[in-house]
């Protein structure tokens, strides 16, 4: 039997931070959602690409470039909306942070404990 290998706690953030930013993209407008349709796919491609990667740290930092780009593009998209308050699109920036920050800490604590573990032997 051959065992398949399982996403590290990093690369599970990842891929839910990913999730969560592709649902946030399809609630969006139409108009909105098609403009942004290509980063959403890419955003969705390499959370697919993350579990079967033989690389998955390269996998991982691909996955989070990625989604910070549809973040950034998300909130420029809602800051340029009309019918957004300030206050809306002052909470999308601050919820997006919040969630890459999650992440990009996430791979800090990783990096940090593989380091240590090495050090340890």
């Amino acid at each position: 039997m051959v065992s398949r290998p399982t996403l590290g706690s990093t690369a599970s953030l990842g891929y839910r931070v990913a999730r969560g930013l592709y649902g946030r993209w399809r609630r969006m407008s139409g108009p909105e959602r098609q403009r942004l349709e290509v980063l959403a796919d890419d955003v969705k491609e390499r959370a697919l690409e993350l579990r079967g990667t033989p690389d998955p740290a390269r996998a991982g930092r691909d996955l989070e470039h990625a989604s910070e780009r549809l973040a950034d593009a998300m909130v420029r998209s809602a800051d340029a909306d009309p019918e957004v308050s300030d206050a809306d699109v002052e909470q999308l920036r601050g919820d997006l942070a919040r969630e890459l920050e999650r992440l990009a800490t996430a791979d800090v604590s990783a990096s940090r404990g593989r380091a240590q573990s090495r050090v340890k032997r």
